[in-house]
């Protein structure tokens, strides 16, 4: 069996990754994580680290050596096991060794983590700053009002949204997964767009046309969302808000005044699934909190 160095199996292992077509960012943390253990490897036993001579022990000691001295967050320990056990059963396959040692070593469980919806309070404070602003406060009441996703919401045709005295709704066309849904509108989302549609639209408008405008045309790029959400942000005060936390703001208070339609949640939200809206059902800490303080443990 060839042993090749360590530097060689780093680069031909990277290279099999490139070709593989991962994202730089991947290789850059598959990379990392393997020369973490290769250097763990070298300090705790004196020894260059080859790949055939690595038993599922010494795989296991790493891990407890990240949790208990480096205090390594279970993501870091989970994402560094990753990419040791993908280095290994490349090495396996190239046979640069007989076994992948990693193989068997589990990952740390995480906690989910809860969405994190907005607040009322927070909110109304988030779209008292963008009021003047015809479009970003439209954008917002819908993004919020419906729980759209970013890349639907950017999508919209003028023809998209119809309006009329007592409701309204908003059709994406080409949501997740190509998938058609109708949403309807509340009266506040439906008052935001008409002053959106009056200042920027007028009736002859092509009914293709994209629905948002920006300074140079169509306003089409995620980014161009988030930077006004932080900009917002700023200026209300708050924590930063990211463009799914409107999604989440939606979909949080629908179901606490709805709490056996799942269904219809998914069918708001788009989602094929009905496990996938079930993350809307769990409390986050701060509901546990609240939860605990109403529970008397021991009379005074």
């Amino acid at each position: 069996m060839s042993t090749p160095t360590y530097p060689d199996i780093r680069q031909q292992w990277l290279d099999h990754l490139q070709r593989q077509g991962k994202s730089p960012h991947t290789l850059r943390a598959y990379e990392r994580g393997l020369d973490h253990f290769a250097h763990w490897y070298q300090v705790s036993y004196g020894a260059i680290f080859v790949p055939d001579e690595v038993m599922p022990r010494d795989v296991r000691d790493w891990k407890a050596y990240q949790q208990a001295v480096e205090k390594a967050s279970p993501a870091t320990v989970n994402q560094r096991l990753s990419a040791i056990t993908r280095l290994f059963r490349w090495a396996r396959s190239q046979e640069i060794c007989r076994e992948n040692p990693a193989e068997d070593v589990s990952n740390i469980r995480l906690e989910s983590r809860q969405p994190k919806a907005l607040n009322k309070l927070t909110l109304r404070g988030l779209l008292r700053v963008a009021r003047n602003n015809p479009r970003d406060y439209a954008m917002l009441e819908l993004l919020a009002g419906t729980g759209l996703r970013v890349g639907e919401l950017l999508m919209l045709k003028v023809g998209d949204v119809e309006i009329n005295e007592r409701s309204g709704k908003v059709i994406v066309r080409r949501g997740k997964h190509e998938n058609y849904r109708e949403v309807p509108l509340t009266l506040d989302v439906r008052k935001a767009l008409e002053a959106y549609l009056k200042a920027h639209h007028s009736e002859k408008d092509n009914l293709q046309a994209p629905l948002w405008i920006g300074t140079h045309g169509g306003l089409n790029h995620r980014s161009s969302v988030t930077r006004m959400l932080e900009k917002y942000a700023i200026q209300a005060g708050i924590e930063s808000v990211n463009p799914h936390a409107l999604r989440h703001t939606f979909a949080t208070p629908y179901l606490n005044a709805n709490p056996d339609d799942l269904r219809g949640l998914a069918r708001l939200l788009g989602h094929a699934s009905l496990n996938t809206v079930m993350v809307y059902t769990e409390p986050n800490l701060e509901d546990l909190t609240q939860r605990m303080e109403r529970v008397e443990i021991a009379g005074n």
